[in-house]
């Protein structure tokens, strides 16, 4: 009896790690997300205008209005739109398992991103972002489950959130309890 618990022991115990060995070699899923900062040009940085297609009496009128108006003074009454900028930002630290990759903290127009560039780590059961006051998930807000284990991936962050108080940056194993792996944001 002693021996077919025993044996039913260990035969759990291997078809745990056996699906920890799957979940993490099997999950891999890259994501190569535009970056917020990336907005100042569309894609194609093609010109569709006038000025190749122009004859030269127009092209001649074009330059003389120009040279007309290159001495005025023009005052904009309205404030420039707001371009993206990094806020803050950490290189990934090793705790439980391998890492690469940082993060930034990137707004624009009162929005908050989260990125995470050049990331590389390998998956793992369960694993959500978390930011945080600590290397803890206690004082932590969930920004749900890990969305790629390699590439450039963008996290949605509330604007509400006081990013000054959660600054660290979690990749955290629910299951488990356990950080993977961490970054500051600066």
């Amino acid at each position: 009896m002693k021996k077919k618990i025993v044996l039913l022991i260990i035969l759990l115990i291997l078809a745990g790690a056996a699906w920890y060995i799957f979940s993490v070699v099997s999950g891999t899923k890259e994501l190569d997300e535009p970056s917020p900062l990336d907005t100042v040009l569309p894609p194609s940085h093609e010109v569709d205008d006038a000025l190749d297609t122009m004859d030269e009496e127009t092209k001649a009128q074009f330059e003389k209005k120009v040279e007309e108006m290159k001495d005025k003074v023009m005052v904009a009454a309205d404030e420039m739109p707001q371009t993206p900028s990094i806020v803050a930002q950490g290189e990934f630290q090793r705790r439980a398992h391998s890492v690469e990759g940082r993060a930034l903290l990137i707004e624009h127009e009162g929005k908050k991103t989260l990125r995470f560039e050049n990331f590389k780590t390998i998956n793992g059961p369960n694993l959500h972002i978390y930011l945080s006051s600590s290397l803890g998930i206690s004082d932590a807000i969930d920004l749900g489950e890990i969305r790629g284990t390699k590439g450039n991936i963008n996290y949605p962050v509330d604007g509400a959130i006081d990013t000054d108080k959660y600054n660290k940056v979690l990749v955290w194993c629910e299951p488990f309890r356990v950080l993977f792996s961490y970054t500051e944001l600066k």
